[in-house]
C-alpha cells in the first residue's frame, strides 16, 4: 500500500465523518427549529391565559427567543465539531462589556418592569412626577413619553419616574378642586360663604356630593383667607377650576366684597419734619 493509498482513505474517512456530521447539525437545526416554534408558541398561549401585560409578554418572547437560537446555534456548532468553550468566552466577556455600557439602560429596563408590573398609572392617566406633568400615552420598557397640556412631546426615564414620587391625578374617579380666596375683615364671612355656595351652586359639573367647603384658613396681615373646595369628575377638573375662580369674582363685584391687595401706608408727620 502506498503512501496516497493512505493518504486517499484518510481523506475519505474525514470526508465521511464530515459528510455525517453535516447531516447531524442539518437535522438537529431544523429539529431545533421546530422546538423553538413549539415553545413560543406556549409561551405565547400561556401569557394570553395569564393575563400578562403585552409589553412583558412581547419581551419576555423575545429574550426566550433569542436563548433558545443562542442554545441552537451552539449545539449545531458542537455537532459540527466546532469547540464552543472559547466561542462561550467571548460572548460572556462581550456580554459583560455591553452590560456596563448599557447599566442605564437596564435600570430603566428593570424599572419598565416594576411600572407595567405595579401599574402606578396607565395609558391615558395624568401624572406629575420628575418635576414633568402630562398625560401618558405610551409605556415602554425602557421610558414613558407623555404630553403637556400645551402639548409638547416629553420622554422620561423609567428609571427617573421609579426613583420619584409619582402623583396620579387621573387614577380616583372624582377630585377636589381647592380655591384660595382672600377678603377684607371688614366683610361679612356668612355673607361670603353664602356666595360661594351659590356659585358651587351654579355648575352642574360641581358635585353636591362631597358637598362644597368654605372655611377661614388663615388671618393675615390685610385680609382673611377663605378655603373654598368644591369636587368635580376627574375629567372636569380644569373647566371647573376656571370657572369657580372666574365666578367667585363676578359674584364679589356684584356684591360689593372687597378683595384687598397689598397696600402700603405712609404717615408723614409735618412737626418732624421742620
Amino acid at each position: 500500500m502506498s503512501f496516497f493509498d493512505v493518504n486517499e482513505d484518510y481523506v475519505m474517512d474525514k470526508v465521511q465523518t464530515l459528510g455525517e456530521r453535516v447531516l447531524a447539525a442539518a437535522f438537529l437545526f431544523i429539529v431545533g427549529l421546530i422546538a423553538i416554534k413549539l415553545v413560543l408558541l406556549f409561551l405565547d398561549r400561556a401569557s394570553e391565559k395569564s393575563r400578562l401585560d403585552k409589553i412583558i409578554s412581547n419581551y419576555l418572547h423575545l429574550c426566550v427567543k433569542a436563548v433558545l437560537f443562542v442554545l441552537l446555534a451552539m449545539i449545531v456548532l458542537s455537532t459540527l465539531g466546532v469547540s464552543v468553550v472559547s466561542l462561550i468566552a467571548v460572548l460572556s466577556a462581550a456580554a459583560a462589556a455591553v452590560a456596563l455600557g448599557l447599566q442605564s439602560s437596564l435600570s430603566s429596563l428593570a424599572a419598565g418592569i416594576l411600572i407595567i408590573v405595579n401599574k402606578p398609572f396607565t395609558q391615558g392617566d395624568y401624572i406629575e412626577s420628575a418635576g414633568q406633568i402630562g398625560v401618558v400615552d405610551e409605556i415602554h420598557l425602557f421610558n414613558c413619553r407623555l404630553h403637556t397640556l400645551d402639548n409638547k412631546f416629553v420622554v422620561v426615564p423609567n428609571s427617573t419616574l421609579v426613583n420619584s414620587v409619582i402623583v396620579n391625578c387621573s387614577h380616583l374617579e372624582n377630585r377636589r378642586v381647592n380655591v384660595k380666596v382672600g377678603v377684607s375683615y371688614g366683610e361679612d364671612i356668612d355673607k361670603v360663604r353664602r356666595v360661594l355656595l351659590e356659585v358651587a351652586a351654579g355648575n352642574d359639573k360641581i358635585l353636591q356630593e362631597p358637598a362644597p367647603f368654605v372655611g377661614v384658613a388663615s388671618q393675615g396681615d390685610s385680609l382673611v383667607e377663605i378655603d373654598f373646595f368644591v369636587w368635580c369628575k376627574n375629567g372636569d377638573y380644569l373647566p371647573v377650576l376656571y370657572y369657580v375662580q372666574e365666578a367667585v369674582l363676578k359674584r364679589f363685584k356684584q356684591e360689593n366684597i372687597e378683595i384687598p391687595f397689598p397696600q402700603l401706608d405712609v404717615h408723614f408727620d409735618r412737626e418732624a419734619a421742620n
